[in-house]
This record gives structure tokens, C-alpha cells and sequence, in this order.
């Protein structure tokens, strides 16, 4: 038998970031509205959807007069309220994988493993991308694949009321399978097998990846945002279709919102946090940002 897992991804995701979060003293993740994660709205007292309508300034009728916030305010507005926040170290970027689940010597890797085992597939391409940017991070920041060691909605629901989804969960480094389309495992756990020629790869368990972020410089917020915003757009130097892609996504969240910056954008928190939304939703990425 060959199945995918019965649950998406986005199921998946949600349980694995309740569990994520308590591994550390406190997350930001501009989508999760769980009591363990700060949120935009948590972090700034501004609705990020408010943002979207009210930046850089509306006209409610025709002939109106302009009112709203400047993008200014708003970049003066996060560096005051990152004073009263803790300090952050360091980025997780999760691409959730939903395996297919397999258990048939007809299986193309079954020679791997002799036994039953899941596998997925991965973009060659964004791997490079994304392995880069971890790169350009110098440290601050980790990519990883997290994909479910089981299949059935039976034992996502069951681990997610004992709270052992990160337990049944197997961690792939994105850098290690930098040359791979497919990664095979057969249990939890950080270890599995690079196709389509095998290479044994083992990966830093989740804990130990998040340990090694928290020896990096802890930083404000607003500038570690900023940060980790330059090591994206440095990651994609020389690569015009990657580049266009991502400001095709920054449009089509933001449309012409960042247009009133004056000087080097890399200084504005708010198109800082935009880049990052963008990049994750180009590459179907969660983001987590650790103090």
C-alpha cells in the first residue's frame, strides 16, 4: 500500500507549533494566534490587517481627504514597543510535509529500508534558496522539513491529546538535502535517507537546533527583524526570478504600501516584516522568531 497521510499539511502545522512553543521562553509568529505565541497584534497593539488597510493612508470616498498612519510612525511606533519586549536571538523557518506512507516491496525506496517507511518529495531549487539564506544568517537562523512518522488522522489526534506530536515527528536539515528530490525515513526522529541516489543523512534534533540559537546576540525585536529580513534579500542576489517572485508576493500582500519609504528600506521594521511574510508564503513556510 502506498497512502498519503489523511491529514494536510496545515493540520499538521498547527498541532506541531503548539508543542514547538514551549521549547522556548517566548515565540513570535505573525499568523499564530495560540496563547503561547506573541502575535503582531500581541507585540504591537496594531492589528496586522489594520495595517494593511490604514498603511501608508486611505481615502474612504472619492473626493475625501487622506487620513492614516505613516509607514514612519509605524517604524518609530516598533521601535518603542521592542524596548518593552524581550530580546531576540533567533529564526526557525518549518516547510511541513505531509508523507506519503509506504509498506509494499513495490515501493521505489523499499530497498533503502527493507520495511515499511514514509517518504516526500522537495524542490531542488528552493532548497539552494533556502539553504542560502540559513547561510546568510550567519547563525541566527535554521531551516528545516518536519514531517509526521505516522499517517493516520487516529494517531495525529491521539498524540496531539498527550502532546507527543513533536515526539512522533521526523526533523531533515534543508541544507543537508541540498542535490536530493526526495527524502525517505522510517520513524521519528532526525536521521532518514537522500534520493535519488541514498545518502544516510542525520540532522540536528529540534532541541539542539533551538539550543544553538539561543547562543546567538540577543537583540531588540524591530532590529532582529530587520536583520533577519537583510540575510533573505542577500540570499537571493543574482537570482532574478527568485528576486521577482518575491516581490510578486510582497505586491500582492502589501499592493503599493511600502512605496512611501524614503531611504534604504532595509532601515524600516514594517517592510522588514513584510519581506519576511513574503518569503515565507513564496517558499510555504512557518516562521518563528525565538527570544
Amino acid at each position: 500500500m502506498t497512502s498519503p497521510a489523511e491529514f494536510k499539511e496545515k493540520t499538521f502545522e498547527k498541532y506541531f507549533g503548539y508543542e514547538l512553543a514551549r521549547l522556548t521562553n517566548v515565540t513570535f509568529s505573525p499568523d499564530q494566534c495560540d496563547e503561547r505565541f506573541i502575535g503582531f497584534d500581541d507585540a504591537f497593539l496594531l492589528p496586522w490587517h489594520f495595517l494593511r488597510h490604514h498603511l501608508p493612508y486611505r481615502r474612504s470616498k472619492r473626493w475625501s481627504r487622506l487620513s492614516g498612519i505613516s509607514l514612519k510612525e509605524i517604524d518609530f511606533h516598533a521601535h518603542e514597543i521592542s524596548k518593552r519586549l524581550p530580546k531576540f536571538k533567533f529564526n526557525l523557518f518549518v516547510q511541513y510535509k505531509r508523507p506519503t506512507y509506504v509498506d509494499h516491496f513495490n515501493g521505489k525506496e523499499w530497498n533503502s529500508w527493507g520495511g515499511p517507511y514514509f517518504r516526500f518529495d522537495v524542490t531542488p531549487h528552493q532548497q539552494r534558496i533556502l539553504a542560502n539564506m540559513e547561510t546568510q544568517s550567519h547563525g541566527r537562523a535554521s531551516v528545516i522539513y518536519a514531517s509526521a512518522a505516522f499517517w493516520t488522522n487516529d494517531d495525529l489526534y491521539e498524540f496531539c491529546s498527550s502532546e507527543k506530536i513533536l515526539e512522533n515527528t521526523n526533523i531533515s536539515n534543508v541544507a543537508l538535502l541540498v542535490g536530493h528530490g526526495r527524502f525517505t525515513y522510517d520513524k521519528p526522529g532526525c536521521n532518514g535517507i537522500g534520493h535519488s541516489e541514498p545518502e544516510a543523512l542525520q540532522s540536528k534534533p529540534i532541541q539542539q537546533i533551538i539550543a544553538g540559537g539561543q547562543d546567538q546576540q540577543a537583540l531588540p525585536f524591530a532590529e532582529h527583524i530587520k536583520r533577519s529580513a537583510v540575510a533573505i534579500e542577500r540570499s537571493l542576489e543574482g537570482d532574478d526570478q527568485t528576486s521577482s517572485r518575491l516581490e510578486q508576493v510582497r505586491r500582492g500582500r502589501f499592493s503599493d504600501l511600502f512605496d512611501e519609504i524614503e531611504g534604504p528600506k532595509s532601515d524600516s521594521f514594517i517592510y522588514a516584516l513584510g519581506t519576511l511574510e513574503a518569503f515565507s508564503e513564496a517558499f510555504d513556510l512557518a516562521f518563528y522568531s525565538m527570544a
